[in-house]
């Protein structure tokens, strides 16, 4: 009898990647083909809608649903399914029902929805799609919604790199207190009993499910902007319908390759560690949501607090690893997260070149308001 075949997601085969490529090639040249065929703006944003659910939600899950992962890959994925699913439908609906069709939260106001699409914002999500393959944890904000409101860009910089700082410093003290009053719970050696192990594990579930909601709030603007603005029923459900099995996707394959962000972190794969971290990083992110309606990068937030966590456990814990490779892998996350914004920047530029026609919203107009970022993001 043959067996079967074990995929290691997290470290794929020559195999999956060219399997994986093909499929990203394929929806590019989809959306491609229906660019130029004049496919209408409306059936072109489903598509990009589409790509944009598993890129979007599968670049972001290692800040969402990643430490669940982590700590519970010995979990069925359906019972995770099942409840991260019923989440996020839940969320919308309400969302959906209390805004008069609208599914952004209010992260669109500042955005005018686009009469039509350019191919560079359509191809945006096959683009993150590539970069998330690659273990690279950018800013799906930048990514995505940089190229439909340029204008808004300043601000949305200066709102993630704030909530990079604010986030390191949170974690820098709840962690260094947590650290004190029991550090030998965070020593590379150290094994939770079974007992407390198995509660954490259950308060873990609902941890995951209030920091979700927290990143829906936030996040779904980056996946919504392809869609109308108000939905009607069947078009809320084909929304709900393709996020699901995104998700599926994301929940069966362990998070994918980037998953490994989370990995490398210290103690992340004990139930405690990864609700204290969901609970901490949720309350950051409704704070800012409750602040300012503008767009940000919760993936800045996240890597801030991973890096002031990390670097403080060094610290009190007094590790035998050099300090050195706990700034390597904090400076990593940041190289990539840097390189992600460089890239959205390139494509930012490009677009304005060959799309912008002489709008307000030019790239020298942007350039010039660079030096000006303000700290008034409720604008």
């Amino acid at each position: 009898m043959k067996e079967t075949e074990v995929i290691d997601y997290k470290n794929p085969s020559k195999k999956d990647q060219i399997r994986f490529y093909s499929i990203t090639f394929f929806a590019a040249s989809l959306i491609t083909i229906g660019y130029y065929a004049g496919l209408p703006s409306y059936w072109l944003g489903w598509m990009a809608f589409a790509v944009a659910a598993f890129s979007v939600a599968g670049n972001d899950a290692i800040q969402t649903i990643g430490t669940f992962i982590e700590s519970k890959s010995g979990v069925h994925w359906a019972p995770k399914l099942f409840v991260f699913g019923a989440s996020l439908v839940v969320v919308h609906a309400v969302g959906w029902y209390t805004d008069g069709g609208e599914i952004h939260f209010d992260r669109l106001d500042s955005f005018t929805p686009p009469e039509k699409f350019n191919l560079l914002q359509l191809l945006a999500p096959i683009v993150l799609v590539i970069i998330t393959r690659m273990k690279a944890p950018v800013s799906t904000t930048f990514m995505v919604l940089g190229l439909f409101g340029s204008q808004n860009i300043n601000k949305m910089l200066t709102k993630s790199f704030v909530g990079y700082g604010i986030a390191f410093v949170s974690a820098f003290l709840v962690w260094g207190i947590l650290a004190k009053l029991d550090p030998h719970e965070y020593t590379e050696d150290h094994v939770p009993d079974e007992k407390s192990e198995k509660r954490w594990a259950t308060l873990q579930w609902f941890s995951t499910i209030y920091l979700w909601g927290a990143w829906l709030l936030q996040d779904t603007a980056n996946i919504a902007v392809f869609l109308p603005r108000k939905l009607s029923i069947p078009e809320f459900c084909g929304a709900m319908g393709f996020l699901v099995i995104a998700l599926g996707v994301i929940i069966k394959t362990n998070g994918g390759t980037i998953q490994e962000v989370v990995s490398e972190k210290s103690d992340i794969k004990w139930s405690k560690a990864a609700t204290v971290v969901d609970i901490v990083y949720a309350t950051i992110l409704l704070i800012f949501q409750k602040w300012s309606k503008m767009p940000m990068s919760t993936t800045w937030v996240f890597l801030g607090l991973l890096a002031g966590r990390e670097i403080i456990l060094h610290i009190v814990t007094f590790k035998d690893n050099p300090y050195l490779d706990t700034f390597k892998k904090v400076g990593k996350d940041v190289m990539l997260a840097s390189l992600g914004i460089a890239v959205s920047i390139m494509i930012f530029v490009l677009s304005d070149i060959l799309y912008n026609e002489g709008k307000a919203t030019s790239i020298n107009s942007w350039f010039s308001n660079m030096g000006n970022i303000s700290v008034n993001l409720n604008k």
